[in-house]
């Protein structure tokens, strides 16, 4: 899980969830050796584990991300603060808006479409 804890402000549709990095998780490894960061794709499965766990479906999966911004690295020791508010459901298809933060500045943003099997 990429995820800690979830608190749920509107339920199905609302929340936050944190994450806290202590540089032993094993993506620091590699990526990149001597300065490591939490790779990008992992930025936005932490975004979507925080929408399913919001939204209350464990059957949902992450298939597409849109106007993604990285505005910031993440780095060991940083605990990451992810908002998620579900803008549009559809025939088990959900649009969700996401952002992390880190110490009260943007580190990522951008459009989560997950949808049912």
């Amino acid at each position: 899980m990429l995820i800690d804890e979830v608190k749920v402000t509107r339920k199905g549709k609302e929340g936050r969830g944190i994450k806290k990095l202590i540089g032993d998780e094993y993506f620091f490894e590699g990526h990149f050796p001597g300065r490591p960061i939490m790779p990008g794709v992992l930025i936005m499965e932490s975004m979507a584990q925080t929408a399913m766990a919001v939204i209350g479906r464990g059957d949902i999966k992450l298939s597409g991300v849109d106007k993604v911004k990285f505005r910031q690295t993440i780095e060991p020791d940083d605990i990451l603060k992810i908002d998620v508010t579900l803008k549009e459901e559809k025939d088990g298809i959900f649009k969700v808006e996401g952002k992390v933060e880190i110490d009260k500045n943007i580190a990522a943003a951008g459009l989560l479409t997950l949808s049912g099997e």
